[in-house]
């Protein structure tokens, strides 16, 4: 039987790791799509953590509503027509579940 020396292997381990790292940190998101929903995310998100935050997150159109208010009770400031258009923005561009609602609705 071949016998490989523990420091080999080890750094064949470190090696494919950091690969995998760098393929992980490669992946870019898209940039976000413009419009006012955008805007009054930059405008009002930002105050707390990056926007990044908000474009990085995987929720679907079901849990960005809880997602807003949640900032909302927390001193976010927008008015319900404000929450309304960042809900809808979220729902178009940023819902994990966009396409499979947009397919069963066809």
């Amino acid at each position: 039987m071949l016998r490989i020396d523990p420091l080999v292997r080890l750094v064949g381990f470190v090696g494919v790791a950091l690969l995998g790292a760098v393929a992980l940190g490669a992946q870019q998101p898209a940039p976000p799509v413009p419009g006012p929903g955008l805007d009054l995310i930059n405008e009002r998100c930002g105050y707390c953590h990056t926007t990044n935050q908000v474009f990085t997150a995987r929720k679907t159109s079901a849990e960005w509503p809880a997602v807003v208010q949640s900032m909302i009770d927390r001193g976010a400031e927008l008015s319900p027509e404000e929450q309304k258009v960042v809900n809808d923005y979220l729902f178009a561009t940023l819902a994990t579940d966009k396409k499979a609602a947009g397919a069963a609705g066809q």
